[in-house]
């Protein structure tokens, strides 16, 4: 039997309301895992765990009278440290931030609560959002929960790992480039990117105004679909509504296995082509072909980025403004206030941006992108293609290659899509090895339904990673 912490979120609260696993034991055992996890792979920076056994005895004291507050009813979540939660420090990996104690939680937090879910606490994430990899001057890094060499992704890494070796099943991301696809990949779990600004951000850090807010989404992360479908429903204040698989059959599904420009590895290209059979066997209709305004689309992105500059202040919590060469003489004179990998990618935009926004109308690039896409899918249709080239890589790989790699998430953020990151398989060194389904704007119950088509053919059961045996904590339910 299944360890109570690698059962999903949906099983955990159905438990709950049958009486037959009690909040409590949810909650201790989500404890004890994380106790044990963390100084492995360092996910869970700001835990709040006397809280979540307060709230826990309440939760079970609340089934006992024949009271369901939600959905979510006892069932343990962590959230971004990006997010604002009341009384719980926020950082963003911030060193002007590290006394933040937010007076209200974020609306999503607020939704999170009333559906009965019970906060364990915070996790890590590049310092300002700003990185691909999840490491910051604060509280470091965090290591792949598959492997504690490789890296866990950014700017969702902590989340990720963390939900990936179990110490939490359910909880919040965001995704301005891939900042929850690329974590849901690198740790084999499911991540949905919503529709652009399709959920409330207030709360998040940091505030994003302007024509910034199309490239920003808000959304869920779980190990397994369903739990990501409650959460999304949860999230944007609506009834549950499970997706259904059959709703594919007959629609369109394009594919392609790079982003037009770096090739994929044999294990990313074999999962793709995993994904399309299938969906084809489930009744969608594939056809080989890719938008072309998807190449390079890191540069367009990046062009976006600073001709909206006005829009999106990098900042340090006190209102003051920076460049990033600025950053690198306090960095080189041992003040430095952000990561090596979050100074390197914006050095690299500082520098060649300039070079290229002269050449570029990033709004006619953006408009391309979604002509493009909805000419090859159809108004119903789907593509599956890579997150990223290669599965997780090694700890620093951002330094040299995250402009280029990058165009496989950035060019769904450039058009406003939303997005689902689905774990398919492994590769030949036991890494996740995942895809992602894309569609038009607003049919993310579309991916949720072709999502479960691929969670029942190709990763029916959840895998816990060998760390979670190592340390001796994968327990039984």
């Amino acid at each position: 039997m299944p360890s109570i912490c690698d059962l999903s979120a949906s099983e955990l609260a159905r438990r709950i309301r049958e009486r037959s696993l009690s909040p409590v034991a949810i909650v201790e055992a989500h404890i004890k895992r994380n106790l044990a996890l963390n100084t492995a792979i360092n996910a869970l920076i700001t835990p709040t765990f006397a809280q979540a056994r307060e709230q826990a005895h309440a939760a079970a004291a609340a089934i006992e009278r024949g009271e369901v507050w939600g959905p979510l009813h006892g069932v343990p979540f962590t959230v971004k440290d990006s997010l604002d939660t009341a009384g719980v420090r926020t950082t963003c990996g911030l060193v002007s931030r590290r006394n933040h104690f937010p007076q209200h939680d974020a609306t999503l937090v607020t939704r999170l609560r009333n559906a009965g879910a019970i906060l364990l606490g915070k996790t890590n994430l590049p310092d300002n959002n700003g990185g691909y990899e999840t490491n910051n001057p604060i509280f470091g890094r965090t290591n792949n929960a598959w492997d504690v060499t490789r890296s866990a992704g950014g700017s969702t890494g902590g989340e990720a790992a963390l939900i990936a070796a179990g110490g939490s099943p359910l909880g919040i991301g965001a995704d301005i480039a891939g900042s929850i696809r690329l974590p849901a990949h690198f740790n084999g779990i499911v991540g949905l990117r919503p529709t652009s600004s399709a959920l409330p951000d207030d709360g998040f850090w940091h505030p994003i105004t302007g024509s910034m807010r199309d490239l920003n989404a808000l959304g869920p992360m779980a190990r397994r679909i369903e739990d990501v479908s409650l959460a999304w429903d949860v999230l944007r204040g609506q009834a549950h509504s499970p997706p259904n698989p059959a709703q594919v059959a007959g629609k369109r599904l394009a594919y392609w296995f790079t982003d037009g420009i770096t090739p994929s590895s044999g294990a990313v290209g074999g999962g793709v082509q995993a994904a399309v059979q299938a969906l084809a066997q489930a009744g969608m209709q594939p056809v080989d072909h890719a938008p072309a305004a998807r190449r390079w689309a890191s540069i367009g992105f990046a062009v976006h980025l600073q001709q909206a500059s006005d829009d999106y202040a990098r900042g340090f919590g006190n209102g003051i403004r920076w460049t990033a060469r600025g950053e690198l003489a306090r960095w080189l004179n041992g003040r430095g206030r952000v990561g090596a990998e979050s100074l390197w990618l914006w050095l690299l935009l500082e520098t060649l941006t300039p070079l290229a926004a002269p050449l570029i109308d990033s709004g006619q690039w953006r408009e391309q992108l979604r002509h493009q896409f909805a000419e090859i899918v159809g108004s119903e249709g789907l593509a599956v293609c890579p997150v990223f080239p290669t599965t997780a890589p090694k700890h620093g790989w951002s330094r040299t290659a995250a402009l280029v790699t990058s165009s496989y998430t950035a060019w769904v953020n450039l058009a406003g899509l939303p997005a689902l990151a689905i774990p398919v398989g492994f590769s030949g060194n036991g890494m996740p090895v995942g895809i992602q389904l894309v569609g038009n704007p607003d049919s993310e119950q579309q991916l949720l339904a072709a999502g479960m088509v691929l969670q029942a053919a190709l990763r029916p059961t959840w895998d816990t990673p060998p760390l979670v045996h190592t340390l001796g904590v994968a327990g039984r339910s």
